[in-house]
């Protein structure tokens, strides 16, 4: 009985060291790491991530594309501080806007700042996950801290439906009679990875399995069901709920912001798979309709709005330039964040308009 269980136990020993000369090797690889949200989540989304974090970034199992850096001191990528007060722009949205795979000048923007002569007057305010309900407490937020001039909303599809189921670690709205108002789930307590995190540090192995390879328990299980087929997205919801939603957060936003709906700029995302091949268009997550309601409704409410679908398709008509990552990724590439930080200009500060230029509130 001695033998087999001083086998085992050698046989446990070799593996541990195993994993742990493994785990020494990609700690000197660009594996994903840093970047964990704030605790201070009466501040959060504003407070994005951790303030001073410095992080890592790679894709695929080759770890491509690597980016490193340091948020700022509101927990954002951005290479300079934000300042209390300052009127600038502000250019809100979710990971297409914090744009973890282009490097900063890249970025929606880094290009805006660019194009008002300054990258310090333009601050981007984004998380992986926002929705229209996140947007709206994060402009309550901003209004305080910042003041802004100018606001730039970048809406992709799912933005309008996400933001009425309550999802932990989120804002949602939730219907009152006539009216809605918002709810926050805030992400509080001790996790397991947290703890772990404190006492030994991130843990290389897990970060490089679970971001550059992409697997998860979840992902594991669907593996291991034989036969079964990938759903597509589920559009989320009642449209009509939407749109009295969408009516809600266009009537809001002006006086959560302290800015003129004509210094509001909204950038209405398009399934540019379907632009590449009409045959291969995306599982949308809201009906035609909402989107089209959206479009209208903001238009008519005196905000400057931009749908990126026929910019985007002219613009492929010319070139055949694709705006994201395709096949593997559909968040916007260098040249997506381009096309809209040149939209984003056209309709706030185009033709010698001057009202919403930043710093002159």
């Amino acid at each position: 009985m001695r033998a087999p269980l001083s086998g085992l136990m050698w046989l446990a020993a070799g593996a541990l060291a195993a994993l742990l000369v493994i785990e020494g090797i990609f700690r000197l690889l660009p594996v994903p790491m840093g970047l964990y949200r704030t605790e201070q989540f009466d501040r959060w989304p504003l407070q994005g991530y951790q303030p001073g974090q410095s992080f890592t970034s790679s894709e695929t199992w080759q770890m491509l594309n690597v980016r490193r850096g340091k948020t700022n001191n509101y927990g954002h990528r951005a290479p300079f501080d934000y300042r209390v007060g300052s009127h600038p722009v502000i250019v809100v949205g979710d990971s297409y806007v914090a744009s973890p795979k282009n490097v900063y000048e890249e970025s929606i923007q880094g290009r805006l700042g660019e194009h008002l002569g300054s990258r310090e007057s333009v601050y981007g305010l984004a998380f992986t996950g926002l929705s229209a309900s996140d947007y709206l407490a994060l402009s309550r937020l901003a209004k305080a801290e910042f003041a802004p001039s100018a606001a730039v909303f970048v809406v992709i599809d799912g933005d309008l439906s996400e933001s009425l189921p309550a999802r932990l670690g989120y804002y949602h709205f939730v219907p009152q009679g006539d009216s809605f108002r918002l709810e926050y789930l805030p992400l509080r307590g001790e996790t397991l990875g947290k703890a772990v995190r404190k006492t030994i540090g991130e843990i290389s192995l897990y970060r490089y399995i679970y971001d550059n390879l992409g697997f998860s328990s979840e992902a594991l299980f669907k593996f291991g069901r034989s036969g079964e087929q990938p759903q597509p997205a589920r559009v989320v919801g009642d449209a009509v709920l939407q749109r009295r939603m969408v009516d809600y957060f266009l009537a809001e936003l002006p006086r959560a912001l302290g800015v003129p709906p004509r210094c509001i700029a909204f950038l209405v995302d398009s399934d540019r798979y379907a632009i590449y091949d009409p045959r291969s268009p995306s599982e949308p997550k809201e009906t035609p309709e909402v989107r089209r309601y959206f479009l209208d409704q903001a238009q008519e409410s005196g905000f400057a709005v931009s749908d990126l679908d026929p910019v985007f398709r002219a613009r492929y008509a010319r070139d055949r330039t694709k705006f994201d990552f395709w096949p593997m990724d559909r968040h916007w590439n260098r040249t997506g964040h381009s096309v809209a930080a040149d939209e984003a200009y056209r309709l706030l500060f185009g033709a010698g308009k001057r009202e919403c230029l930043p710093g002159l509130h």
